[in-house]
């Protein structure tokens, strides 16, 4: 977890604590909103996801995760029709169109 030298930090930039910061990763299981990767398996803090249009804070992410979304403009459609192309050429999945992916 980020030492309390980063309150400053995620005041400034989230419009959070330190203590909010907190209450999410205990809600979370110190795991990433998206993939479920334990923060101790990536050796770093996980990073505050927020829009970066309302500067709303989403939750918590690994840097993987966080970094993706961010390269998918944080577009939920770009994001769908990355999901769909990926699980599309995936052996033995089908699109995930549908909402899920399944096996076919």
């Amino acid at each position: 977890m980020p030492s309390k030298d980063n309150n400053a930090y995620y005041k400034r930039k989230y419009g959070i604590t330190l203590q909010d910061y907190n209450r999410m990763f205990e809600e979370q299981g110190g795991c990433c909103a998206i993939c479920g990767t334990h923060q101790c398996a990536t050796g770093r803090a996980l990073a505050v996801d927020h829009d970066h249009q309302t500067g709303k804070v989403r939750g918590l992410l690994c840097q993987a995760c966080n970094t993706a979304i961010g390269k998918l403009n944080d577009d939920p459609e770009l994001i769908h029709k990355a999901a769909d192309y990926v699980a599309t050429h995936a052996t033995g999945l089908q699109s995930v169109s549908a909402g899920s992916v399944a096996p076919t």
